[in-house]
């Protein structure tokens, strides 16, 4: 494949037409075409923002992968799926050697910095790393240039605000933590949704529209969040009403992921994730509290969205949803999640077998 196929086929991936490619990157709209028919090649200062938009890393936009890259990266990826950075402090230091030797032969690979970011903080925060705060600042740095200069994911830049933030905590340098700090936006005040005013002004409503649906995504996500911060904050108090309080916090953040989901026919892919985990969760709680008709609602409700979801997945031709931008997956292997909520519903049928019993 030539990299003027590959232009055009992570193009088409991500929805986007010529003439928006061509904006969004500031040349014309000819010299995109001339690049897909290798009629032209993009100049070497093109290929970084190039590949941002395109959400692909120089290396695969230029055909350096090879399958070596992608197994590997896919193993990182499938190991670092459900660690606790806090808890699982062995996984913490096995993701970051993984990472790290990755890292090192391909450091325009933003999501593997900041999974180097991630645990190597974690590792120095548990005392596990025997370096000098100027070292392990110098290193934070490596990573957190990478993600700023490739990654084009906002939420995964907002990561790594919080996280230099961290990192400059726990070195007792107050100050420049909270200045790093700064850089994260208020709710109403993220890149994209100023992104998608500008073009609505300028008359480009379909990358306007694009934009304030990622916008939009991008704070359902943290509304999300924010609620399960809260479920872990009332845990840790160890109150004597905490799991109510906790299965109250979850059945609310379940109304409004069904709110989120009600906007058309198109699933966002990341919020039937987030469902199904939550009813698993759900499933779990009510049983432990001997609640077995609600127990056996949720696992119900469980079985129904995973049914839903496999249907749409089966069929997604003309889906769409009114505030999701369509294949909102995170890069995630489709296939890959669908195993893994199918194996939700088992666990959720077996709690409710044995509460019959």
């Amino acid at each position: 494949m030539t990299i003027g196929q590959r232009i055009k086929a992570c193009r088409k991936e991500r929805g986007l037409t010529q003439g928006q490619l061509a904006e969004l990157i500031g040349v014309s709209t000819q010299a995109v075409s001339k690049w897909e028919t290798d009629a032209g090649m993009p100049d070497i200062s093109q290929i970084v923002p190039l590949a941002k938009v395109l959400e692909v890393s120089t290396d695969k936009l230029l055909g350096h992968t090879d399958e070596e890259y992608e197994r590997e990266l896919q193993e990182i990826k499938n190991f670092h799926r459900g660690i606790n950075f806090i808890s699982d402090i062995e996984k913490a230091k096995k993701l970051y050697e993984m990472s790290l030797k990755f890292f090192d032969r391909y450091p325009d690979e933003p999501e593997i910095a900041l999974k180097c970011l991630e645990s190597y903080i974690e590792l120095f925060a548990q005392k596990e790393l025997d370096v000098s705060e100027k070292l392990f600042m110098e290193e934070c740095e490596r990573y957190s240039n990478s993600i700023f200069r490739y990654e084009n994911n906002s939420d995964n830049v907002c990561k790594t605000y919080y996280l230099l933030a961290r990192a400059y905590g726990l070195c007792g340098e107050a100050n420049k933590a909270e200045n790093v700090m700064k850089n994260l936006p208020y709710i109403y005040g993220d890149r994209e949704y100023w992104e998608a005013e500008i073009a609505y002004a300028d008359g480009n409503y379909d990358i306007a529209l694009e934009k304030i649906k990622r916008s939009f995504a991008l704070k359902a996500r943290f509304v999300a969040r924010s609620i399960r911060l809260a479920v872990r904050i009332t845990k840790a108090q160890n109150k004597s009403d905490a799991d109510e309080k906790c299965i109250a916090l979850n059945e609310y953040m379940l109304r409004l992921l069904n709110a989120f989901l009600s906007g058309g026919d198109y699933l966002p892919h990341r919020q039937i994730f987030q469902k199904t985990s939550l009813l698993l969760g759900l499933v779990v709680e009510h049983a432990k509290q001997g609640h077995k008709e609600e127990a056996l609602k949720y696992a119900q409700e469980l079985k129904a969205t995973r049914n839903e979801y496999v249907a749409f997945l089966d069929n997604p031709e003309n889906k769409e949803c009114l505030m999701f931008v369509p294949g909102d997956s995170d890069g995630d292997l489709w296939d890959t999640e669908r195993d893994d909520i199918r194996q939700r519903v088992e666990i959720a049928e077996k709690i409710v077998h044995k509460l019959n019993e």
